[in-house]
């Protein structure tokens, strides 16, 4: 069970699922990431620079000593900069309502983790953000098929977190609140159209 968990967990990294959803809208919607550039950017922005925390903490002496910690700490905070750096993008190079909506509940609901862990005594979990959000998304987009096969991998996620013990029941349910909070904050200021 232990090493279905940890599959489990591996699949459904950030990373991951926000490739999944960029790539699905892409190919399968034609009101969203409307060129190759969008989708880029995107990818870029919100999939790999959080990712090179892993590479910087090998190469940057400084951030060595703090170990699997510092990677957290570190993914989190270029997570931030590639969130801020996607919505920039968005708005400067005017992209579509839909576009950028998704860029801005990204970045909000990078800030409203923040502000949960850092000012309060809760901790939200980012593992159940960066699901439930694209996944909120994708069911935006895609309606119930969208919604059934993300139940699904929600439920799987919260599980093999759970049975892990990498997050507690409401530190998960904290951190999957916190992007459909940042959907409803962003939906008047952008009015996307599923």
């Amino acid at each position: 069970m232990k090493t279905f968990a940890k599959i489990i967990r591996g699949c459904t990294v950030p990373p991951v699922i926000v490739t999944v959803l960029f790539l699905l809208l892409y190919f399968l919607r034609d009101d969203v990431v409307t060129n190759p550039l969008d989708l880029g950017f995107s990818l870029f922005f919100l999939a790999v620079v959080p990712v090179l925390a892993y590479p910087l903490q090998a190469i940057v002496p400084a951030f060595r000593p703090g170990g699997q910690k510092m990677k957290r700490k570190l993914a989190f905070i270029l997570s931030i900069m590639g969130y801020i750096a996607a919505f920039t993008v968005s708005i400067i190079r005017g992209a579509i309502p839909n576009l950028a909506y998704i860029d801005a509940v990204y970045l909000c609901s990078v800030v409203v983790l923040t502000a949960l862990n850092l000012l309060t005594p809760w901790h939200a979990s980012g593992h159940a953000c960066s699901i439930v959000g694209p996944i909120a998304l994708l069911a935006c987009f895609f309606g119930w098929r969208a919604i059934l096969v993300g139940a699904v991998v929600i439920a799987l996620s919260f599980w093999a977190s759970v049975y892990l013990k990498r997050h507690t029941v409401s530190e998960y349910l904290l951190g999957a609140v916190s992007p459909l909070v940042s959907a409803l904050l962003m939906y008047p200021l952008f009015l996307p159209t599923f």
